[in-house]
């Protein structure tokens, strides 16, 4: 896996060579991915939605203050499944599928 430079040189791309620190996060996030058992299209889909919300992002803070938001959330939810797990369990209602009428030929 790649290592993670120090945080001075991260801060030093970010100020100087914004491209090369995104190419570094997509590597680690891919890295990542690869490595987990099972949930590869879940995270890669978090990913995604991830550079999405970021993308609209005018600053760093605002791209801070956005990410801990989703991290948040996540860690919202996955409290209360393992809190409350009766709140995630709902019956599906089953609607019949009716078949249009034919026009006679």
């Amino acid at each position: 896996m790649t290592p993670l430079p120090d945080f001075d040189t991260l801060r030093w791309l970010a100020d100087h060579e914004p491209d090369r620190l995104e190419q570094l996060q997509h590597q680690l996030n891919q890295e990542a991915i690869a490595a987990s058992d099972g949930n590869q299209e879940q995270l890669t889909c978090l990913v995604f939605n991830l550079e999405q919300q970021l993308a609209r992002c005018d600053n760093p803070y605002h791209r801070c203050v956005v990410a801990m938001g989703m991290m948040r959330s996540k860690l919202y939810t996955l409290s209360t499944i393992i809190n409350e797990p009766e709140e995630f369990l709902e019956t599906a209602k089953i609607i019949p599928f009716r078949r249009p009428a034919q026009k006679p030929r």
